[in-house]
């Protein structure tokens, strides 16, 4: 029997960490227990069927393939035929309150004759500016969250220090985009990417512009299904490898002895001794409600706001309507003003929409759609009376998308679901109902972002959105690949 083989490691949490580090252990040979309270795994990315409509729950986007290919490949899967996917052309549409549009492809020669078509002249700094973020992108991946952090000395290397400056850390995404297109709108187009991250892009370093070259040079993909496939086939994996999983089971505290964590118990008094933990609970509660730690510096730290999703099934698809579409605000810094700095849902908000039924028609019952709305908006730091005044808030989404883009949008509802940061909050323990985890201002990335283990348990390690190297499901997966590796390392 191997040493890994008689060592226990309990996951607290199924989100797509969760899963990939269960799958991992497992496969090194590491007894594996996962408790999840929800009935169904993927956390933030989960999915649901209800009355024949499937919603991906949150993320809907799916980038960089080649992480999940690697963490696969680590225990002998095959990504592309456990989760198939398309490639989507083109990418997106973007909807202006003037009727224009403008349509974003990994085809960079269409996406310039939609810039050209949009706004006159515009196209002329669009290579440069593309160019410039698969720089950032490649030099991030490889020096910012490629590899793990070990401490401040191994972060701030020459090579680091001369990428953060070269990149742009220290100077803002929205003004290097509006200098490189002029038009305030294209600028928007190729700097609101930022937002996936849960920051505004004219506080958000430049160093994001990286996240357009995400979907331009390697394009956005939907896995067949929806993004629910992907912690789908994480927890085929896991079990597979050997790994027990207990959903409807919630961890309710974790017992130490000293600098150790020795067991967890489950909300029904089950108590499960273990060898070593991996939280991928929401960092900061974790440290507040499972670890009793409610001064950790990860609740002071800047957190990201939050949306509302709106899940509507509708009795007749849109034939025009793209897999992913925006409505774009008229004015996108007053938007974001009012989301990041007043804590309110804007006047003017910016709306994602998500039909996967251009893509994928089983998403929905013959002829219909799993329409998906998402709005940006305050966490429960806001203003806003969530409680109070959800149908209202509701309503008037869909009122701005039947006026704007699909007429006639509310007669075509059979019924409407929503999640508001309330449920962020209660029901998947996001600290403050933020959707995105901390933020990733430039004080907060690296090594003053949370680390994957505990500073004085040190069998307690973490995996997730808000400890490194960042938010996001590739980045995520790569999170769990590193903090495996270091359980490897320290527990043997």
């Amino acid at each position: 029997m191997s040493a890994a083989s008689s060592r226990h490691i309990v996951i607290v949490g199924a989100g797509v960490a969760g899963l990939t580090a269960a799958a991992l252990l497992a496969h090194h040979g590491y007894r594996v227990s996962l408790f999840e309270k929800q009935s169904v795994p993927g956390g933030r990315a989960a999915a649901m069927t209800w009355d024949g409509f499937t919603f991906d729950l949150g993320p809907t986007l799916l980038f960089m393939p080649d992480v999940y290919r690697e963490a696969f490949a680590r225990w002998g899967g095959d990504f592309d035929r456990e989760v198939p996917m398309l490639r989507l052309r083109p990418n997106y549409r973007l909807n202006y309150a003037d009727g224009k549009n403008l349509v974003i492809s990994s085809l960079l020669s269409e996406t310039m004759r939609s810039l050209e078509a949009f706004a006159p002249g515009s196209s002329d700094g669009f290579l440069r500016y593309f160019a410039d973020a698969a720089d950032a992108y490649q030099r991030s991946r490889r020096l910012f969250v490629g590899e793990r952090i070990r401490s401040f000395a191994h972060f701030l290397s020459p090579e680091r220090i001369a990428a953060l400056f070269s990149t742009g850390a220290f100077r803002h995404l929205g003004a290097q985009a509006l200098r490189s297109f002029g038009d305030p709108r294209v600028a928007g187009a190729f700097s609101f990417q930022s937002m996936y991250l849960g920051m505004s892009p004219f506080d958000a370093p430049l160093l994001y512009r990286l996240l357009l070259f995400t979907e331009l040079g390697e394009g956005i993909f939907f896995p067949l299904g929806g993004i629910g496939a992907l912690p789908r086939a994480l927890d085929r994996a896991a079990r597979s490898n050997g790994a027990q999983i207990h959903y409807d089971t919630e961890i309710a505290e974790v017992e130490r002895s000293g600098e150790r964590v020795v067991a967890v118990r489950t909300g029904g008094g089950e108590r499960i001794e273990c060898d070593a933990i991996v939280l991928n609970a929401d960092l900061p509660y974790a440290y507040d409600r499972l670890l009793g730690d409610p001064e950790h510096r990860s609740l002071r730290m800047r957190h990201t706001p939050s949306a509302l999703l709106v899940y509507a099934a509708l009795e007749e698809r849109y034939d025009d309507l793209l897999h992913h579409e925006f409505l774009m605000p008229s004015d996108l810094r007053r938007t974001c003003t009012d989301i990041f700095e007043r804590g309110r849902i804007p006047e003017d908000p910016a709306i994602y929409l998500c039909a996967p039924g251009a893509s994928d028609p089983r998403m929905a019952p013959p002829g219909k759609e799993a329409l998906y709305l998402l709005v940006p908006a305050p966490s429960l730091e806001g203003v806003v009376d969530w409680a109070g005044k959800r149908d209202a808030i509701v309503d008037r989404a869909l009122r701005i998308v039947e006026e704007r883009r699909l007429p006639g949008l509310r007669s075509r509802i059979r019924w409407v679901r929503s999640r508001t940061p309330l449920e962020f909050q209660n029901e998947l323990s996001l600290n403050r109902g933020s959707a995105f985890g901390l933020s990733h201002d430039v004080f907060q990335i690296g090594p003053m972002r949370p680390d994957n283990r505990h500073a004085k348990l040190k069998n307690c390690y973490f995996a997730g959105a808000s400890t490194r190297p960042a938010t996001g499901l590739p980045l995520v997966t790569l999170g769990a690949m590193q903090s495996v590796e270091r359980i490897c390392e320290e527990l043997g």
